[in-house]
């Protein structure tokens, strides 16, 4: 025991934990799809207007506004993402380390959204289709709580009561050194944003075949938005590209609204798109290629049509930092959710209000989300 006094003093040793503090601190900065979300709306896009039976050539406009809660971040199995295990190596006295039970993390993120779509359909057909040309300019606004607590340190394997005692400082000075990372990390976390997120823009070409609709084109998101790779909560994705092109087909079992029959009045839709990054200039950080299809029902009712969608983003391609792959980080995530709509007598306008719910992320947001749209053809 003589020996182990005259070791330096606890409370002068410095924690070995520090790159797990530092990996803390990033927060949601880069894994899993960078800050677990892609360029694809955790939400179905699928409404009433499935079940138009024409599209109006000319300007059309769109405007939804979407209040969107974030809930939980789900890891690679599903449960609720944990701050990285605290390790330290002190050792005043041969064969002790100081260490830490597992972390909480709780998050929090309350989103509102403006998009405004503005487009134009072509009166001249291509192919027997039109091609349709569309802006899509969100606006959001974002608040973020992120609160991680860890339980206090303690000294494994238990030691006897003159060691415990000489090794009290030295757990007093790494249960201050973790909250200090934590108040640190917590500064560019738990912040209010605001501001334009990364514009849309798309090229649809669009055909109706009697009762069958077709719609297949591509959409560029480009990085429009409010980012810094520095902070928790931004409004747009990143310094990077996304291009997606995709296909979507409705089809109108039985156009006779008034028929009493239980396919009356009813149109099903489905789709799918196929997502491309590239990589992210400010963090080097490129998130996989991914797949989104979605399936909706629709039935129509004088002005009035109910629905339901649902819908799977599935990353199919790892994730690269720096060239490296990043293993495990492979973002997926499920919803379903109801919708209704309106139809504005002798106007080619209406309102469709939609609910979604997450399930089944894995290394993925998890959000659920309320969204009213408002459709109007010139």
């Amino acid at each position: 025991m003589n020996s182990a006094n005259k070791q330096r003093s606890p409370s002068k040793l410095v924690m070995a934990c520090v790159p797990c503090l530092a990996l803390m601190a990033c927060g949601l900065s880069a894994h899993a799809a960078e800050n677990y979300k892609l360029r694809q709306s955790p939400l179905g896009a699928f409404g009433g207007e499935i079940a138009a039976s024409a599209d109006n050539t000319g300007f059309f406009g769109n405007a939804s506004l979407t209040q969107l809660q974030i809930y939980k971040i789900a890891d690679a199995a599903g449960n609720d993402m944990t701050p990285p295990a605290l390790d330290s190596k002190l050792v005043p006295y041969p064969g002790y380390k100081v260490a830490f039970p597992t972390g909480s993390l709780k998050f929090n993120q309350d989103q509102t959204q403006l998009n405004l779509v503005g487009g134009y359909l072509t009166e001249g057909t291509y192919g027997d289709g039109h091609i349709a040309f569309a802006v899509n300019v969100p606006f959001i606004q974002q608040k973020r709580t992120y609160i991680v607590q860890y339980p206090s340190a303690y000294i494994t394997p238990t030691p006897s009561a003159p060691v415990a005692a000489a090794l009290a400082p030295a757990v007093t000075v790494a249960n201050a050194q973790v909250q200090a990372a934590i108040a640190a990390a917590s500064l560019t976390q738990n912040l209010d944003t605001s501001g334009l997120g990364d514009t849309e823009l798309s090229t649809v070409w669009v055909r109706h075949v009697d009762r069958l609709k077709i719609a297949a084109g591509v959409s560029l998101f480009a990085p429009t938005g409010s980012y810094d790779k520095n902070r928790g909560p931004n409004p747009g994705f990143g310094n990077f590209y996304t291009l997606r092109p995709g296909v979507a087909v409705t089809y109108n079992l039985n156009p006779k609204h008034s028929d009493e029959s239980w396919d009356a009045g009813v149109t099903v839709a489905g789709r799918v798109s196929y997502g491309i990054n590239t990589r992210n200039k400010d963090t080097d950080y490129k998130s996989g290629n991914f797949i989104y299809t979605e399936g909706g029902l629709v039935k129509v009712s004088g002005d009035w049509a109910y629905g339901i969608n649902v819908f799977s983003i599935q990353q199919i391609s790892d994730d690269t930092l720096a060239g490296n792959l990043v293993f495990g980080s492979r973002y997926k995530t499920n919803g379903v959710g109801p919708f209704i709509s309106f139809k504005l007598p002798g106007k080619d306008a209406g309102f469709n209000l939609q609910y979604s719910d997450n399930f089944g992320g894995r290394n993925a947001i998890v959000a659920k989300s309320l969204q009213l749209r408002f459709v109007k053809a010139w």
